[in-house]
């Protein structure tokens, strides 16, 4: 089930009536404790479904929000990306919302803009990610923004993406960070714990991850508390946007 979380308690439950404005799209609890009241969990399939859910029920904006794994290998832990595109599938990509996209560069100093990719499963080796890189010209990855996309698309509302990079595309993932994360968007610690007892070398790569999600947290609470309660979302008022750079890889769909 998709859950929604709520900063104060933590508490989770089902999808709820009274939808905000805008719907936060995340993978992890702690994503979703930093996101706050509008958070919603993503859980494989049914995700899509809920997200139909709440836009019937008055959302009027996705944003997809947490950590990221780095692609481009210029990128460090804790450096914030807003996705200028959503590279989905080949020959599938998606531009997101500008004007939020400028609004967000605009409260967030130093973020970049930049293609991102929605993936179904993480890539494990760095030869992946470098060919994955060149490929398709986006900077980094993570496992919601194309769903988020494509739902944004298929009922043509804004969307946007807001992601800090955790793991740098230099970095190899050990095996036990891998593990599938539970229906709530927390580790499946028993899980990690055999697999560490079975492969004792991997410690000081989880030592080197810790520190590296550490760096992200900070960043990602920075981001959320710059963006308040909507997320920058420009479409509930007027603002002067901050022009952007023209982004260079619009056309990473035909690339690809």
């Amino acid at each position: 089930m998709t859950l929604h979380v709520t900063v104060d308690d933590a508490q989770i439950g089902a999808p709820r009536r009274d939808v905000k404005a805008v719907i936060a799209v995340v993978g992890l609890a702690i994503e979703a404790k930093i996101a706050g009241a509008s958070a919603m969990i993503a859980n494989g399939d049914r995700t899509a479904s809920c997200l139909r859910d709440a836009i019937s029920h008055g959302a009027r904006g996705i944003i997809s929000f947490g950590v990221c794994g780095g692609l481009d290998p210029k990128l460090r832990p804790g450096h914030v990306v807003i996705a200028s595109s959503v590279f989905a599938a080949k020959d599938e990509a998606y531009p997101a919302d500008l004007p939020w996209a400028e609004e967000l560069l605009r409260m967030i100093p130093g973020a970049g803009y930049s293609a991102i990719a929605g993936v179904a499963s993480p890539m494990t080796s760095l030869e992946e990610r470098r060919d994955f890189h060149g490929i398709t010209g986006a900077v980094a990855a993570d496992m919601e923004s194309q769903v988020v996309a494509r739902i944004a698309s298929e009922f043509r509302i804004p969307f946007a993406v807001c992601r800090v990079v955790l793991n740098p595309a230099h970095r190899k993932l050990p095996r036990a960070a891998l593990i599938d994360i539970g229906p709530a968007g927390k580790p499946e610690l028993r899980k990690i714990g055999r697999s560490l007892v079975q492969d004792p070398g991997q410690l000081p790569g989880l030592g080197r991850l810790a520190v590296d999600s550490v760096m992200a947290v900070m960043a990602l609470r920075s981001a959320k508390q710059r963006l308040g309660t909507h997320f920058g979302f420009p479409h509930l008022c007027s603002r002067n946007p901050v022009p952007i750079p023209t982004p260079t890889l619009e056309t990473i769909a035909t690339r690809a």
